[in-house]
């Protein structure tokens, strides 16, 4: 991780969308919990915060719920940052943001949370090199015909 590189990780931001469910569990759901913690959220046995393995099981439990598929906190990392490379829509710019909100450098986030196969991540180069080809390709045929035109 980076966090010494970079600093503190930026806060979340949360979508605007979440407040009012947000605000109805601190109004009416959180005091019955009887939280020990200024904490927004409490383990539901003890009432004290939540600590990171909490959080850990709590999402991994979840998921599997969800999915009935074993995950993580990290691989949600992971499957975030392929599903982004995957889309093939992230600038560099975007990529190296993502990085930084992540805590990692961007060749931390090349190297371990990508999780696209080899063939996906060649295929932009594949792609390229197709679309250089045709492009000679047209170049040559386009020179040909001009000569044609020429000889007769």
């Amino acid at each position: 991780k980076t966090g010494k590189t970079y600093g503190d990780r930026p806060p979340l931001v949360l979508s605007p969308d979440l407040v009012p469910a947000i605000d109805d569990f601190l109004e009416r759901w959180r005091p019955c919990l009887k939280p020990l913690t200024n904490s927004l959220f409490c383990q539901p046995r003890t009432c004290k915060p939540m600590t990171q393995d909490s959080v850990y099981q709590i999402v991994s439990r979840n998921c599997y719920k969800i999915t009935g598929k074993r995950t993580n906190p990290h691989l949600l990392r992971d499957m975030i940052v392929t599903h982004v490379k995957e889309a093939g829509t992230a600038s560099e710019q975007e990529l190296e943001a993502l990085a930084l909100y992540m805590g990692h450098s961007v060749a931390m986030q090349r190297q371990s949370y990508d999780r696209r196969t080899l063939k996906k991540k060649v295929a932009p180069a594949v792609d390229l090199l197709q679309s250089v080809n045709t492009a000679s390709q047209a170049d040559t045929q386009q020179q040909v015909s001009s000569e044609g035109d020429e000889l007769r």
